[in-house]
């Protein structure tokens, strides 16, 4: 049950979703706008009510002893919960890269409360960070791709970030195209045109390129389709997981 606490926590999420204050001219600056005022409360509604297989995404991930993880636009951390502590331990070095100040704040919070030793934030866009001592094992984007505007450029840096062999792992919010490839789920017309103009009222995405793009760039290793249910609708929007291997 919910406490009245949390009921407040989330209410402020659900106001400032309903009339959004995005402003800015940089995507840096607009993502700071939109999610630094509810920043500390931001997984009191998203993680719990409205984002959907972060869990299951985690559970996927080859972490290997001496593993290089890098999750981009990786907000407040939430999703390293999920890794538990025999895994995260193996991890050599766990990076939570954000272009919002105020949600790598609650990262950095988290960090210290857990005693995360391997974990590091940056503040950086998912198309400039490059660590010093070269490629990575692991990235991950969790609801993120949707959130930026140039999110072909992140697939692409994310690839060269990648040592031959990497994994991608990506979990979010998407709409297939009208005449899928390769098998792919097809959604109905309702959805394909609702849940992108739903969720642009808050500057997210969705995408029907998202899926051909990843299986073009990496080897498909894992692919999930699913619908997620969205609070206080009578409706379900469209997921995916998707692991990749980099050739």
């Amino acid at each position: 049950m919910n406490t009245l606490a949390e009921l407040k926590s989330q209410a402020r999420v659900i106001r400032h979703m309903v009339f959004p204050r995005v402003e800015g001219v940089t995507p840096a600056e607009r993502m700071e706008s939109f999610y630094g005022p509810t920043a500390r409360v931001y997984d009191s509604f998203r993680e719990r009510k409205l984002v959907h297989g972060r869990r299951d995404l985690v559970d996927m991930l080859p972490v290997e002893p001496g593993c290089r993880l890098v999750d981009l636009g990786g907000g407040t951390g939430r999703i390293l919960a999920y890794l538990d502590e025999e895994r995260r331990s193996r991890c050599e070095r766990i990076t939570v890269v954000d272009v919002s100040s105020s949600m790598l704040a609650v990262a950095r919070d988290r960090i210290a409360r857990h005693g995360w030793y391997n974990v590091e934030t940056v503040r950086a866009s998912a198309t400039d960070h490059r660590p010093a001592d070269g490629p990575v094992d692991i990235v991950v984007f969790s609801y993120a791709l949707t959130m930026m505007p140039d999110w072909f450029s992140a697939v692409d840096h994310a690839h060269s970030l990648l040592r031959p062999g990497g994994t991608l792992a990506v979990v979010d919010f998407y709409v297939s195209r009208k005449h899928p490839a390769g098998g792919g789920v097809r959604h109905a017309a309702w959805r394909r045109h609702l849940w992108p103009v739903w969720f642009s009222h808050n500057d997210v995405f969705l995408s029907p390129d998202h899926l051909p793009y990843l299986r073009e760039r990496f080897t498909t290793a894992a692919l999930s389709e699913r619908l997620g249910p969205v609070p206080y609708l009578q409706a379900r929007v469209p997921y995916y997981l998707f692991l990749g291997t980099k050739a």
